[in-house]
């Protein structure tokens, strides 16, 4: 499913000038690079009681690692963060989701695009921003 969810947010044409991918779990050294997180899985109730299979809510944080040498790079990283947001919610609009087999992604959404953490010289910057999907499986 990570694979599904890291192609479906590679849509997202602003990836592209930070990075060519996006890594699983962990960031490398250097900067301009993403990694996705799953942070958590929880059960949602179904929507109706004759509803068969299950419905749950699969969390990730996205990690983005940049240059934030001034005020001007951290309002960039966190604008492009913004935008980010942004693009999920017109896919949400437009039910523009991940095709993930044998499940049905109902929902995505996203918060908190914050700055994570710096690094001691303050030239470095770690954000995340918090992604939910929503997926309704086992029919």
């Amino acid at each position: 499913m990570e694979k599904v969810i890291n192609d479906w947010l590679l849509g997202y044409e602003k990836i592209k000038e930070i990075a060519e991918m996006i890594h699983t779990e962990e960031l490398p050294d250097e900067t301009d690079t993403l990694a996705l997180q799953r942070s958590g899985v929880e059960s949602l109730p179904l929507r109706y009681i004759n509803e068969k299979g299950w419905y749950k809510q699969y969390q990730y944080v996205l990690l983005l690692k940049s240059n934030s040498e001034d005020d001007i790079q951290r309002l960039n990283n966190l604008d492009w963060l913004d935008d980010l947001s942004n693009w999920i919610h017109e896919k949400n609009i437009s039910r523009e989701y991940p095709e993930i087999e044998n499940m049905k992604v109902k929902k995505v959404s996203c918060a908190n695009a914050i700055t994570y953490e710096t690094n001691e010289e303050g030239s470095i910057s770690t954000y995340y921003i918090q992604l939910y999907f929503d997926i309704k499986g086992g029919n």
